[in-house]
């Protein structure tokens, strides 16, 4: 299904600061804005993707294979966002092509992410671990996408948190980049969540007791279900996450569409219900059982009511609530400080034994 004419991935570039913040450089942010209005959206991104992967490969070429993996990183980021808010084959072109670039990138990278082929109910959902400098084991955060993001959007974030003594792990749930043909969006993302805790606890360099999950957006919705229904989860981050969808009706007509896409029904009024029923949380935030940390912009169009909502469900002795009255959706008009603030709380909390100083 075409996305209506009136929807434009344009619209994202009112809020350059996730897009920069990710990773995309604000020369190539100015050039989207700036191109001739013969090229769309997705061609000019997409032509980047292509630009940055040669530029990978000639610094393979002089055996710079750092420089080539960030160049590669670039070319994955510039893809992701040529094609994250399109509801038609471009999505599947560009989800194609960032993945090729990512597995190339990985072993690249500073960590190498590795690649680990799990199976959940039959279906396949690739994740990547990338591990710290030191000696082990490490603490782990399981870093979780939005409505649109996928695995590999989280390299910034990432790199924060590896910086900081802990390992990642990234993943696609179920309506998610390389799993989105094969589940769409579901209310059991928990299930996915614990497969990789499973993966996890079995591997000798990482810390079993002290794996965390940190989520973006609809990503902060299932870190909390995650959260409180996986016992062995250390901590829990939302990220300008919510606990419901009975705001609906304030939602965008961009997100709407985003929520029918990836429900793949027909029609925004299956979407609302198949959304609401798949996302609502109340029913077992009394459970979490670790430290919280909630993030919250009052300028989000998720009603400041969700922190009225944490703060009367999920235990208090667990839960740290951070309202940023200049915030919009997960605050990336306000820079680093936020995501700095919140790898040093996973810091503090998942090297909690051992204190560990970066």
């Amino acid at each position: 299904m075409p996305m209506p004419s009136s929807l434009k991935p344009e619209d994202e570039m009112l809020n350059w600061g996730r897009l920069i913040l990710d990773g995309l450089s604000y020369a190539d942010m100015v050039g989207a804005r700036d191109r001739p209005a013969e090229v769309t959206w997705f061609d000019y991104w997409m032509k980047l993707a292509n630009d940055y992967e040669q530029e990978a490969t000639n610094r393979l070429s002089l055996g710079h294979n750092l420089s080539a993996g960030e160049f590669l990183m670039s070319a994955v980021l510039c893809a992701q966002y040529a094609q994250f808010l399109w509801f038609d084959e471009r999505r599947e072109l560009g989800q194609a092509r960032k993945v090729e670039l990512f597995q190339k990138a990985a072993p690249l990278l500073s960590p190498p992410a590795e690649r680990h082929e799990l199976v959940v109910d039959g279906i396949p959902m690739p994740v990547y671990v990338r591990f710290p400098e030191g000696p082990g084991p490490h603490p782990a955060v399981i870093m979780i996408g939005g409505l649109e993001s996928t695995k590999e959007e989280s390299y910034q974030m990432e790199n924060l948190v590896l910086k900081r003594g802990l390992a990642t792990a990234t993943f696609d749930g179920p309506g998610q980049g390389e799993m989105f043909a094969l589940k769409r969006l579901a209310a059991d993302y928990e299930k996915y969540t614990s497969a990789v805790v499973d993966l996890l606890s079995g591997l000798e360099s990482i810390q079993a007791d002290a794996v965390g999950v940190l989520g973006r957006s609809l990503g902060g919705n299932y870190a909390l279900k995650s959260a409180a229904c996986d016992p062995r989860i250390a901590a829990c981050i939302s990220w300008g996450g919510f606990s419901d969808l009975d705001y609906w009706d304030a939602e965008t007509p961009l997100t709407k569409e985003s929520w029918r896409y990836v429900s793949k029904v027909d029609t925004l009024e299956e979407a609302r219900v198949h959304v609401s029923q798949a996302l609502e949380t109340r029913h077992v935030l009394p459970l979490i059982a670790c430290p919280t940390y909630v993030l919250h912009g009052v300028h989000d169009e998720v009603p400041l009511s969700f922190v009225d909502t944490v703060r009367e469900l999920i235990p208090s002795e667990h839960l740290t609530v951070v309202v940023e009255q200049d915030g919009d959706h997960c605050c990336h008009n306000l820079g680093m400080r936020p995501r700095l603030e919140m790898a040093d709380w996973l810091q503090d909390v998942l090297h909690a034994d051992k204190k560990r100083i970066s």
